[in-house]
């Protein structure tokens, strides 16, 4: 580090207001003679009809045949909403036209080919082949102020389509390249339509005979150049009769049409084709070239089509993309513990921006196969299969064109990984079959119409006459799970028709029978909300977060379980009477489809779980409310009615203001109406449910077990009943008077 006196610091900051001086001089400078500046490329100052104005259009660059041929400082520029471009740069110098000119009459004739093209500066009215034409704007003739130059300037798109020459504009550049000059169905013309390339299992073609041609309407490409040297199939042709001849003994295909003819022979059947086979001749070349409809010829060999308008190619795939096998030994079948696998193949869709590529893994042991995880990680597909090994020598595949980028497989410990890296999060949907399993990567899988379920989770294909009115379900959200039940057996079905998964959280679909039911039991990584919609030709399972699906939460917790009795009474245990009132009891009251208030349960069995653990629950389902109930118990059997407790350590407040005390006295006054017990009041304590509740939390004393008269209450059938209903009713009182907001 430098040290500088005062002296030094002053010395210092006079010469460094010199430079910045010197900089701002310089710059000025530069932005008078133009040659630096963003803002002297904002505009150019020009001069014609007598006023000058400052041309703030986008300057563009312009090109013959890919050559830049647009002058620096006089690229097209818009003038009187059209780009305009000096005549002699562009089609004198430019294309090598005949150009000329005369200052007196001030006309251009430009000559190009077959066509003369005569303007007039100062006039719309043109001539082309002696053919009167309307130009959008006149030719002009302008003076560049900063140049001090005169040019005169044409509108560049209409000489270039009078001249025939093909005109495409970018956002930096206006592309012209000669015309392609052709014959065909007895006529020569300047073709300056689409001229395309062939991408073919994902390598591009620049075509040299002829480039894919758009011709009334359809894309036509050389039929020699593309069947025989790129796409490596049997072809001939026979001029005597025009026939062409296509085979792929790989596909078993034999195809065979001929030219002036929409008609084609696959295996030995005879179909039409909407346009028919063409004859063109290259005039630059001299060339007669065969020309197939594209996408016709192309479906017809059992090869995807596309016609990719950005890149301007046809793009042509595989659909069978590859096969590894391997013929398994004696022995190897003979060990019965570990699944060999010994048949990866591959097929490939697309048509229209839709379609899948369909993998099938074939292993020895269909079982293990069954037990094969499978899960999306955003781009990432992966299939675990356990306890297998994979034989091929094969394990990796790069670009499956706009599906799959990578696909290869892996060992991890004694199971075999199958991983897809997809170029999107796609959807996917899986099947076991004998000893294969299927899996189908969808590319654009159509969507809901309904905007309400656009984001669905999973699509069940619906069987013929199945209604929703067929379809229940169950939530085993305790094991992070749930099950669609439809009246019938259409296991089959579902293994030919897979359920389409779209969800990260989907661990597993597994499809069974039971009792008339066939049974869609969903694993997932969390406890996740759902909802089934009935649309024309499927279910729609939407699924997220509980508190994205359901308005209102409810926690219900049956106090004590498993080998916690808690208070006890002539045989009678407490947690008995909470979870049969609590859950037995409530549980038929929240039943359905989705219901507007969802109520989850601490527990669905006499089991013990920790106070911490029931507390955590109403957090990890995001719960609105959370509500346990018990039964007291005393050293008198006087002790007799219900008491509702709140802590005054949860301050938690509902989104409309609900508190612990305002529950807590809610629950209490309709216990009282409803069951006729003894007023003990609303209470505050300590209690852990409610002091380490996230939310508004109650615990509800209901009665005394070891009172004289409470005992038997708490025992009636009828009394349990009342109980209940009147829970119900105040969790229905609660979320209409404090509403959550979703």
């Amino acid at each position: 580090m430098c040290n500088f006196n005062t002296k030094g610091k002053v010395k210092n900051r006079f010469f460094i207001k010199f430079l910045l001086l010197f900089f701002i001089s310089f710059l000025a400078v530069s932005i008078s003679n133009g040659t630096v500046s963003s803002a002297a490329s904002r505009y150019v100052k020009v001069r014609y009809n007598k006023k000058t104005h400052k041309n703030k259009s986008k300057q563009l660059t312009v090109t013959y045949n890919g050559k830049k041929i647009s002058k620096s400082g006089y690229k097209a520029l818009v003038i009187k909403k059209s780009y305009m471009v000096p005549y002699n740069d562009i089609f004198k110098s430019g294309t090598k036209a005949k150009v000329t000119y005369s200052k007196k009459t001030k006309k251009i004739k430009i000559k190009l080919n077959d066509t003369t093209m005569r303007m007039t500066v100062g006039k719309k009215t043109a001539y082309v082949n002696g053919k009167k034409v309307k130009l959008k704007t006149a030719p002009l003739s302008v003076y560049y102020v900063s140049k001090k130059k005169t040019k005169i300037m044409v509108p560049i798109y209409s000489v270039a389509k009078s001249l025939s020459l093909r005109y495409v504009k970018t956002s930096s550049k206006i592309q012209l390249s000669a015309p392609l000059k052709l014959t065909y169905n007895g006529a020569t013309t300047y073709y300056t339509g689409v001229q395309g390339g062939i991408l073919f299992n994902h390598t591009a073609y620049k075509l040299s005979s002829l480039p894919v041609l758009k011709i009334d309407g359809n894309m036509y490409f050389p039929a020699e150049e593309v069947f025989d040297q790129i796409m490596k199939l049997e072809y001939s042709y026979n001029t005597s009769n025009g026939k062409i001849s296509v085979s792929d003994p790989d596909n078993s295909i034999d195809f065979s049409c001929t030219v002036n003819s929409n008609q084609y022979t696959l295996n030995n059947k005879t179909y039409t084709m909407k346009k028919n086979v063409m004859l063109i001749r290259n005039e630059a070349t001299k060339q007669d070239v065969v020309c197939v409809p594209a996408s016709a010829v192309i479906k017809a060999l059992n090869y995807t089509y596309k016609w990719d308008k950005a890149a301007s190619r046809v793009t042509i795939q595989s659909v069978n993309f590859f096969k590894w096998s391997k013929e398994v030994t004696d022995v190897q079948k003979q060990d019965t513990q570990k699944n060999y696998i010994y048949d990866v193949s591959a097929s490939y869709s697309l048509t229209d921006n839709t379609g899948y590529v369909s993998m099938n893994i074939t292993s020895t042991l269909p079982d293990i196969l069954n037990s094969a995880v499978i899960q999306r990680n955003n781009k990432i597909i992966t299939i675990t299969i356990p306890t297998s090994e994979y034989l091929l020598d094969k394990n990796q595949f790069s670009n499956f064109g706009e599906i799959i980028d990578k696909f290869e497989v892996t060992k991890d410990n004694d199971s075999v990984v199958v991983t897809l890296t997809c170029k999107d999060t796609l959807d996917y949907s899986y099947a076991v079959q004998n000893n294969t399993l299927t899996i189908n990567v969808l590319y654009n899988y159509a969507g809901s119409k309904n905007t309400t379920i656009a984001n669905y989770s999973l699509a069940i294909p619906k069987p013929s006459g199945v209604t929703i009115s067929k379809v229940t379900n169950t939530d085993f959200y305790a094991n992070k799970k749930f099950r669609v039940e439809i009246q019938g057996d259409y296991v089959n079905y579902f293994t030919e028709n897979p359920v389409v998964i779209n969800n990260n959280k989907v661990k597993d679909v597994q499809i069974s029978k039971a009792s008339g039911k066939t049974y869609i039991t969903v694993a997932t990584t969390s406890i996740q909300g759902y909802k089934i919609y009935e649309e024309k030709d499927r279910f729609v399972v939407a699924m997220n977060t509980p508190n994205k699906i359901y308005k209102n939460i409810v926690v219900l917790d049956a106090g004590h379980g498993g080998h916690d009795p808690g208070a006890q009474n002539k045989g009678t245990n407490e947690k008995d009477l909470n979870f049969k009132i609590i859950y037995t009891l409530m549980k038929n009251y929240f039943s359905g489809n989705a219901p507007d208030t969802k109520v989850y349960w601490t527990r669905t069995s006499d089991t013990f779980i920790t106070l911490a653990n029931r507390a955590a629950f109403a957090k990890k389902v995001g719960a609105d409310v959370f509500i346990s109930l018990h039964m007291n118990s005393s050293d008198s059997s006087s002790a007799n009615g219900t008491e509702v407790y709140y802590s005054v350590s949860n301050n938690s407040k509902s989104f409309s203001g609900l508190t612990s005390k305002t529950m807590a006295t809610m629950f209490r006054t309709a216990l009282l109406k409803d069951v006729g017990t003894k007023n003990r009041g609303t209470k505050t304590a300590g209690y852990y449910v409610c002091k380490h509740n996230t939310v508004p939390a109650i615990l509800i004393e209901l009665g005394f077990i070891s009172g004289s008269s409470d005992y038997s209450k708490l025992t009636n059938a009828s009394f349990q009943q009342k109980a209940a209903t009147s829970i119900y009713n105040s969790i229905n009182n609660l979320f209409a008077k404090y509403p959550t907001g979703r």
